[in-house]
């Protein structure tokens, strides 16, 4: 049977639809409310779904997204949830506040997007037409939002931050070499230093003021002969350091100087909190420092699409991209693609309130630990949906090798973490696992709603006071 040429969905067509014939939704009315958009599934001739209800930009203006009304992921196969609970007995599992990922309903523009391609029944290669239209709004969401001025020669999609930064690491460390990693970071760092077969070497930050603040000296006596990459987190993960301009420049000539190339993971880049400034490390001043780096990013952490394996990295350097492309495979898949694509183009106004919604989350806890848990330590992030909590006080007084001994762990903050499961139904992550100073530590995820985090929050002040 032919088909007309209506009837083939045209993703860049359908991306590309900005009209008036676009649904406004008022604002005040939260995504909740929206109807969504009807889809006939199997249409293979006459007007496509998109040509009936065009998704434009004027469709999700205006919208204000409810964030407090808590998202049920239980079930949904979820890492967070349904992974973290597999080890407890029933019942005893009740918050997971480890796994990098949003409890929130993910912008509408996603879920349309999908719907809109999920209608076309085949899955056959991806066109290279759509990457090229992907990294145009690659281009333009990093000129708007951080000021970087990118090219599209520049830019590598990948189909996630780890198999880009493993073929940088394997690009640029021989046998034998090691990778500098200033701690406590991402955990998943070490995971790559090992798929790459080279080492690790821990810089540990100071607690100065209030802040984690960088050991200068340390570092640069770290950056022995060995060492051929500095990874840095921008912003950090699980400190939530957002690196000043002149942080990054210092880090970046130190590691010029030694011979040592700089790996920016700056997947966290758009969690940013008030009054803060994220600086991409290829916006800092000096060309030759950037031009020493390869910069690591997606929108996974910002939309909450980890899922749809979709990333992507860059550097001014062509020298050194096409060493990082050597070792590394580019194939991401054509739903990341279309989601991707549609949350850069129509889901700014969603994320600028999640963001905001979590910004007053950091702040929440940080007044309802001063207020409520005395034993319990903080140090206030300026950016990303995690905050580092110390425990060490409430470790102490219930004994580390009581600790261990009880449940069997090998480090005492795995330990604590069965404690605040079984005595709290609290899921979080073992400050151990992030590297030379996260002992006495917990990595908490925030981005859930407040209703949920004050359960959270409750159940463990009501147990630790009474140790």
């Amino acid at each position: 049977m032919a088909t007309s040429k209506s009837s083939v969905l045209s993703r860049r067509a359908f991306l590309s639809t900005a009209t008036s014939a676009g649904i406004a939704t008022a604002a005040g009315v939260s995504h909740a409310a929206v109807t969504p958009l009807a889809l006939t599934p199997g249409v293979i001739s006459g007007q496509s779904p998109l040509q009936q209800i065009p998704i434009s930009t004027a469709r999700y203006a205006g919208r204000v997204y409810d964030f407090d009304t808590p998202y049920d992921r239980k079930g949904s196969d979820c890492s967070r949830w349904d992974g973290a609970a597999a080890p407890y007995p029933d019942g005893v599992f009740k918050y997971g506040m480890g796994v990098a990922s949003q409890d929130f309903e993910c912008a509408p523009c996603i879920t349309d997007a999908l719907a809109e391609r999920i209608a076309h029944h085949n899955w056959g290669y991806l066109a290279s037409s759509a990457r090229e239209s992907l990294t145009n709004e690659i281009i333009k969401w990093n000129g708007e939002r951080n000021a970087l001025d990118l090219d599209s020669s520049q830019i590598t999609m990948s189909d996630g931050v780890y198999p880009g930064l493993i073929a940088a690491l394997r690009a640029f460390t021989p046998p034998g070499g090691k990778t500098l990693i200033i701690t406590p970071a991402y955990s998943g760092f070490y995971t790559m230093a090992r798929e790459a077969n080279i080492g690790t070497v821990d810089s540990p930050m100071q607690r100065i003021n209030g802040r984690y603040e960088v050991d200068w000296e340390d570092l640069e006596a770290k950056m022995t002969a060995d060492v051929h990459t500095l990874i840095v987190c921008n912003p950090q993960n699980p400190t939530g350091n957002v690196w000043r301009a002149d942080e990054l420049e210092r880090m970046g000539q130190l590691a010029l100087d030694h011979n040592i190339i700089v790996l920016a993971d700056e997947i966290h880049a758009d969690i940013v909190r008030r009054g803060h400034r994220y600086t991409p490390f290829a916006g800092v001043k000096n060309k030759a420092v950037v031009d020493n780096s390869v910069s690591f990013a997606a929108i996974s952490k910002t939309f909450n699409m980890a899922g749809l394996k979709n990333a992507y990295y860059y550097s001014s350097n062509p020298a050194l991209l096409g060493r990082v492309n050597q070792q590394h495979w580019p194939d991401i898949n054509t739903l990341g693609v279309v989601a991707t694509e549609a949350a850069y183009k129509y889901g700014g106004e969603w994320f600028d309130q999640a963001n905001a919604y979590m910004d007053d989350t950091h702040q929440f806890i940080e007044d309802y630990i001063a207020d409520h848990m005395p034993l319990v330590g903080y140090t206030r992030n300026e950016g990303t949906y995690m905050t580092f909590v110390d425990f060490s006080q409430v470790i102490a007084k219930l004994g580390p090798d009581e600790l261990r001994a009880k449940y069997g762990r090998n480090t005492t903050e795995e330990a604590f973490q069965d404690w605040l499961v079984y005595n709290t139904g609290v899921f979080t992550n073992p400050g151990s696992w992030y590297g030379t100073g996260g002992d006495g530590h917990m990595r908490f995820n925030i981005a859930s709603s407040r209703l949920v985090m004050q359960e959270v929050f409750d159940s463990m002040a009501s147990a630790i006071n009474k140790i």
